[in-house]
């Protein structure tokens, strides 16, 4: 028999589809975490435990990676305004990619703004997000992911380049942060 031990069915994806995420006891020894979609069945991701403890450790961990909690406020602005840099880098990157392999990416300084909340909206924006202490201040860079189409030369360069141009039209404090691999 089949028995839940731990479930939600609010794991917003970042793409915005919700989620189940279920731990269940499926006999003795054997657990099972799964997220899938309720609409269509699919499973997004499983995980196998032999106990409870490494089951509900499983379901925090899969919780943890998956969830993009909705950004209100301030946050669903900034997360608003990263997805459209984004698609605006994106749209000038070019077809160059010579040079030097790079990290680039727009970065901008978000005094008194919550870390989480602010990495969250880059998450919901398709971006990942650390913090960089430049001469004591902090500022928050927002990684471009591989899998958008940018290369990791010239492309990925004019990207950043668009995307902190377009983030400071918009009146925030933005720079660029430019690293060679």
């Amino acid at each position: 028999m089949i028995e839940s031990i731990k479930r939600d069915e609010r794991i917003r994806l970042k793409d915005g589809r919700l989620m189940t995420l279920d731990a269940a006891k499926l006999g003795e020894g054997k657990y099972e975490v799964m997220l899938l979609d309720p609409r269509t069945g699919e499973e997004v991701d499983v995980a196998e435990a032999g106990t409870e403890a490494e089951a509900l450790s499983h379901f925090k961990r899969l919780r943890e990676f998956y969830h993009v909690p909705e950004p209100k406020g301030r946050y669903k602005k900034l997360a608003e305004d990263l997805a459209a840099a984004l698609a605006y880098g994106l749209e000038r990157k070019g077809d160059d990619d010579g040079g030097t392999c790079n990290f680039d990416a727009p970065s901008i300084r978000l005094p008194g703004w919550e870390k989480k909340k602010v990495e969250a909206a880059a998450k919901t924006a398709g971006l990942g997000c650390y913090v960089w202490n430049l001469w004591g201040n902090k500022s928050y860079v927002f990684s471009l992911p591989m899998g958008c189409g940018v290369g990791q030369g010239m492309t990925r360069t004019k990207a950043a380049e668009a995307m902190r141009e377009y983030l400071e039209g918009l009146g925030y404090d933005a720079m660029l942060y430019c690293q060679a691999d």
